[in-house]
């Protein structure tokens, strides 16, 4: 037995505690047990990476608490929980930065809107994908759909392949006509066509709706874009593709991929390895400046909001007078 925090094989029995052996490092000071838990976890491992995958597979906290205690017989906090998404996330993005995907050189590009839990107005998810391993590049968020948000997708996208595709295939959207440059060619195409279709990035849209309750459901777009991270991650590396024979979009690829599953992941923090700070999500300004006239829109809005309002209060107290008048004849 070693050490759960450095390593040392120089420890010492310490007791019990409810029953469960405790040891002492003399080299780091530290008491731990020798159940399978990470140092100041009481969880074992396994159960924390089975709350990772039922989370990015759809699953609520509430629904994945009642699991934790229906299959483990332990009842797990919802934040607990919340927290074990956040760390481990931020731990995925680090462990995978260094990863570049073999993709082919016919790339897919597509957006399409969500709302997000405090936002008053719609945000654009942008995504592309490579054609042949379905594997997703890149994805960007935003307010807007211009040809910068195009260009900044398509850029990310070249960084991880380390590589222009050929060919990169979008919707009508004018914004990616000027984005595309070099000697990549642009084909602009629609969904439910039998060529050069956007139809493989249309269904990923599908999948990918299905975690916008859950990224609706953060307090702030901070956290709703690390979520959005984590779960490219779980879509890229650990979601079977039927398509694919079953198997996620990294595996396809036939080379080395920095993980294998989310328990890779949980417990390669054995040691109390210090996140990396590169990937923590940053705030990001969603919100550009209103111009004038969607400043004078936004009052007008308000106004008439006000005065339905109004109305339904007074018709309400009239309607309320009436059955007082009722009552007493």
């Amino acid at each position: 037995m070693t050490c759960k925090y450095c390593q040392s094989t120089n420890i010492i029995k310490f007791g019990t505690y409810k029953g469960i052996q405790r040891y002492y490092c003399k080299d780091c000071k530290r008491k731990f047990t020798e159940r399978d838990t990470l140092p100041k976890m009481q969880t074992p491992m396994n159960q924390v990476s089975a709350a990772l995958r039922m989370y990015y597979s759809g699953m609520s906290l509430d629904g994945i608490q009642g699991q934790l205690q229906q299959e483990f017989g332990n009842k797990v906090a919802e934040s607990t929980i919340y927290y074990w998404i956040v760390k481990f996330t931020k731990e995925a993005l680090n462990m995978s930065k260094d990863f570049h995907p073999k993709v082919g050189d016919v790339w897919i590009a597509d957006e399409t809107g969500i709302d997000v839990h405090g936002s008053k107005r719609d945000l654009w998810f942008w995504d592309i994908i490579d054609a042949k391993s379905r594997y997703l590049l890149a994805s960007h968020i935003s307010n807007t759909r211009t040809t910068e948000d195009a260009r900044i997708l398509i850029q990310k996208a070249v960084q991880r392949a380390g590589k222009y595709p050929r060919v990169i295939i979008t919707d009508k959207l004018h914004a990616y006509i000027d984005a595309v440059s070099g000697d990549t060619q642009h084909i602009r195409s629609k969904p439910f066509t039998t060529i050069n279709s956007t139809n493989k990035i249309e269904r990923f849209h599908g999948t990918f709706k299905d975690r916008t309750k859950v990224v609706r459901a953060n307090k702030n777009l901070e956290a709703a874009n690390l979520i959005t991270q984590g779960w490219l991650i779980h879509y890229n590396f650990f979601k079977e593709h039927t398509a694919l024979g079953n198997v996620p979009p990294a595996v396809k690829m036939k080379i080395a991929t920095p993980f294998r599953d989310w328990n890779d992941i949980v417990r390669s923090q054995q040691g109390e390895v210090k996140l990396s700070t590169e990937f923590m999500p940053k705030p990001v300004s969603f919100f550009q400046p209103l111009t004038p006239e969607q400043k004078q829109r936004q009052i007008q809005r308000q106004r008439v909001r006000i005065a339905v309002q109004r109305h339904a209060a007074k018709h309400k107290a009239q309607q309320t007078i009436s059955s007082i008048r009722i009552g007493r004849k």
